[in-house]
């Protein structure tokens, strides 16, 4: 079972290619696909971000990223996620490895709830250990 990152919902939305051939493998395998509190903020950021001020669009863009999310099933940010996120962001601080505090929260829940993160954007999570990442 995976863990989809932002950028695959996205890319997904988009019909980004390998995004769009990734999900119909997963359809095939009739697996099911996660997603984390912390990619249900990002993307609904993201539609505020572009959509906010058009209050004339705004409803309904948030309407349809609403139906773009719950294809999904999501993940609580729990106190063991966060535990674990808070491990993970000390110690890549200590080597010099930093990487946003939002994909150390995902990578997080990837790790507590014994998922992969599907993602093309490896570069972040590469640096998490023992984190699963598929790439597509």
């Amino acid at each position: 079972m995976w863990l989809a990152d932002t950028t695959f919902i996205i890319d997904l939305v988009n019909n980004d290619e390998g995004a769009v051939k990734m999900a119909q493998i997963i359809d095939r395998m009739h697996s099911v696909v996660f997603i984390s509190a912390i990619t249900i903020q990002e993307y609904l950021r993201g539609i505020y971000y572009l959509f906010g001020n058009k209050l004339n669009q705004i409803d309904k863009k948030l309407s349809k990223a609403e139906g773009d999310l719950a294809r999904f099933s999501g993940l609580e940010l729990n106190y063991n996620v966060a535990k674990a996120a808070a491990k993970i962001d000390a110690d890549l601080t200590r080597k010099g490895e930093q990487i946003g505090y939002a994909d150390v929260l995902i990578g997080a829940t990837a790790q507590f709830y014994q998922l992969t993160i599907l993602t093309r954007n490896d570069k972040h999570f590469q640096k998490i250990p023992d984190l699963k990442i598929d790439i597509y």
